[in-house]
């Protein structure tokens, strides 16, 4: 109940007590508009009236006073915390503007997902990135057709998740998103490559990690005669042919010496690793933009003194700031091993009494990938993985938590 409503309560419950008082003392026989007065009787009511109401109104004075400064503190921590989340947006917009990525060090003949100007920047460096990772996960689909990927601990854990239980995702699917957007957010230098394996090494088998990082490993940025022999590579149909060539290549680096009788010799042959990565990486752009993303959302999120229609107004703006490839590629952070304090692991704030585990999956609280179109984008149907969130695209009302 709110405070203006408890003083609503008070004041009738006063009228309804003077008005009992005065139909009681009536009823035995004193009427206070009669000429004659019986001060001997008045006396004691005009005591009992100082003595009791004057008590109650007084008290009714003093709490409507703290009501005044209550609301005069409520007032002035809604204007501090609209201050702050307002703050926080301009940072997030000025982080945005920031982003920028030279598109000149790629091939434009060799990017099927078009390579349009040679400098994005802002909102624009995130198509990029979502094109990047749709280019990745093409050449490493026939990789994923291998039966048995996946650590047996790893696994067991990834089918006992709620997320997965509560939806039609696949974990092969997300494993598909999780390693292709680590390789996009990354990259493939020493470092990146460090930490892949790193990331990698507790889920999923050591092999078909090594053999995904050192093919896509081997394709360059913009080296004419090396990117010819990576198509040769990649043009390979099944895993094995590529592998086999893949195999050969990191041989010939080692002992710079060929099979005579292998068929591919002319681009195993001088396939150096002096040429810049197609795969560069992103985490020095978007490291930090996640970062605050999530912390804009969970300082939201864990407000006491304000309720969910509330929280979901403050983040709707802020969603309103996310471009379409913005959530989209949120979308396909929240699935990786970067992300997943979003949804798929989400970090429970136990302080926070009343609050239920769902209250803190905060894409599908606050429909965070709303504004993404369609049923899927290239085939991944993010709709599988949030069932939950109203898209704008859909009008059937769905049947979600009672969220605080």
């Amino acid at each position: 109940m709110s405070n203006r409503n408890i003083a609503k309560t008070f004041i009738w419950t006063c009228l309804i007590v003077l008005g009992i008082f005065i139909i009681r003392i009536s009823i035995d026989g004193l009427v206070f508009w009669s000429t004659e007065i019986d001060y001997s009787k008045t006396g004691l009511i005009g005591d009992f009236i100082g003595g009791v109401i004057g008590t109650i109104i007084s008290a009714a004075g003093f709490y409507f006073l703290y009501l005044t400064f209550y609301e005069q503190r409520s007032s002035f921590e809604r204007e501090r915390l609209e201050s702050k989340f307002f703050d926080l947006v301009k940072l997030q917009r000025e982080n945005v503007s920031e982003l920028s990525f030279d598109a000149s060090e790629i091939a434009e003949n060799y990017d099927s997902l078009f390579i349009e100007k040679n400098l994005y920047q802002g909102k624009s460096v995130f198509k990029v990135v979502f094109n990047q990772f749709i280019m990745c996960r093409n050449e490493l689909r026939p990789f994923f057709k291998r039966k048995k990927m996946f650590l047996p601990e790893y696994e067991k854990q990834m089918m006992s998740n709620n997320f997965f239980k509560n939806s039609s995702a696949s974990i092969k699917e997300a494993a598909l998103i999780d390693i292709c957007f680590s390789i996009v957010f990354y990259g493939l230098s020493s470092e990146g490559l460090l930490i892949l394996n790193s990331i990698f090494k507790t889920k999923y088998k050591p092999n078909f990690i090594k053999d995904i990082l050192r093919y896509v490993s081997l394709k360059p940025a913009k080296d004419t005669e090396i990117f010819d022999k990576w198509l040769v590579v990649s043009n390979r149909n099944t895993r094995g042919k590529k592998n086999e060539i893949v195999r050969k290549i990191y041989d010939w680096r080692k002992y710079k010496s060929l099979n005579e009788e292998f068929e591919f010799n002319d681009t195993v042959e001088n396939y150096h690793n002096r040429y810049i990565k197609y795969y560069g990486g992103h985490q020095f752009r978007l490291g930090h933009y996640f970062r605050h993303l999530y912390q804009v959302v969970k300082f939201i999120n864990n407000q006491k003194g304000i309720d969910y229609n509330e929280k979901y107004g403050y983040l709707k703006i802020l969603r309103a700031q996310l471009s379409t490839y913005e959530q989209a590629v949120l979308f396909l952070n929240s699935i990786s091993s970067m992300g997943q304090s979003w949804e798929l692991q989400p970090e429970i704030n136990p302080k926070l009494n009343g609050f239920k585990d769902y209250d803190f999956k905060l894409i599908t609280k606050y429909n965070f990938i709303k504004n993404i179109p369609g049923d899927s984008m290239y085939g991944i149907n993010f709709k599988d993985f949030y069932p939950l969130v109203e898209y704008e695209s859909e009008q059937n009302e769905k049947k979600r938590p009672k969220y605080h």
